[in-house]
């Protein structure tokens, strides 16, 4: 036998095959995927509807609005919010999509997602409220 049986071309070639396979397998598991905006709207919506239910049984509990007042200023944070947020992270998907196409920076989906997260929740407030 010769030493050239023992070395062959498919075997070097697979193993760096193999080897960039588990490199990026790698880095998929610590990339996040898309995120889903309807969960995220919910969960979102329920945080800030939590936050904006203490504030206001505070303001019921020191009497300064009634229990409907209480009620509805809760349920339209947490659905203003919710809606925003989600529009926000659809938004913030589709510019990531985008950018598979095209090499820009990843800080893109973020200041999508912070604008039109922003600026839905300013329209929810000037559409829904009496006094901004």
């Amino acid at each position: 036998m010769e030493l050239r049986d023992y070395h062959v071309m498919e075997t070097t070639t697979s193993t760096l095959g193999n080897h960039l396979a588990r490199g990026a397998r790698a880095v998929k598991g610590v990339i996040p995927e898309v995120i889903n905006p309807l969960g995220a709207s919910v969960g979102v919506g329920a945080v800030w509807g939590g936050i904006a239910g203490l504030t206001s049984f505070k303001r019921y509990r020191n009497g300064k609005i009634s229990g409907k007042d209480a009620l509805l200023t809760t349920a339209g944070e947490s659905a203003g919010m919710g809606l925003a947020a989600g529009l926000g992270i659809l938004a913030s998907n589709a510019v990531r999509a985008s950018l598979l196409l095209t090499a820009t920076t990843s800080l893109a989906p973020f200041v999508a997602g912070v604008v039109i997260t922003t600026g839905a929740k300013i329209l929810w407030d000037m559409s829904t409220k009496k006094h901004i």
